[in-house]
């Protein structure tokens, strides 16, 4: 026999008295884990996403985005690789691009334009940053960075 719960949302698929003691919606989620259940695909939110955009700024404010590095599922993630590739570029603030300030920071993940964006989960973060900084050109003597930037 369906529980209250179960004819309500379609998915709890265990009894959340037995297994929590006392039932409060709040609960559902940790009564699947309780049960060592799957949990549903849909719980009737949208996933939130969060990226990383490492990025290259002018003193008159123009710049460009380097870097994106995402999706993360939780913003804490993203703001963690966001703290470590500060960490690696303050070690080479003045020669990253000569000119700009190179910033990291954790930012909305845009899934129009995922194409853009390189899985964090696959490689070393701090490699891609590398890689991204490689590939920029910067002109010392007009302050200007040319047409190669990265993504």
């Amino acid at each position: 026999m369906a529980t209250k719960s179960e004819a309500l949302h379609g998915w709890l698929r265990c009894e959340t008295a037995a297994t929590l003691g006392a039932w409060q919606p709040a609960y559902a989620m940790l009564t699947h884990a309780a049960a060592n259940l799957p949990l549903p695909d849909d719980v009737g939110l949208e996933p939130a996403h969060y990226g990383v955009h490492v990025e290259a700024r002018r003193t008159d404010g123009t710049g460009h985005t380097l870097l994106r590095l995402g999706p993360y599922t939780q913003t804490w993630l993203a703001s963690r690789d966001a703290d470590r590739l500060n960490t690696e570029l303050a070690g080479q603030a003045a020669t990253a691009i000569p000119g700009c300030t190179v910033t990291a920071k954790d930012d909305p993940f845009n899934a129009s334009d995922h194409d853009n964006y390189a899985d964090p989960y696959d490689a070393d973060v701090a490699a891609l940053l590398a890689d991204a900084l490689a590939g920029v050109s910067a002109s010392p003597d007009s302050g200007s960075v040319s047409a190669t930037w990265a993504l």
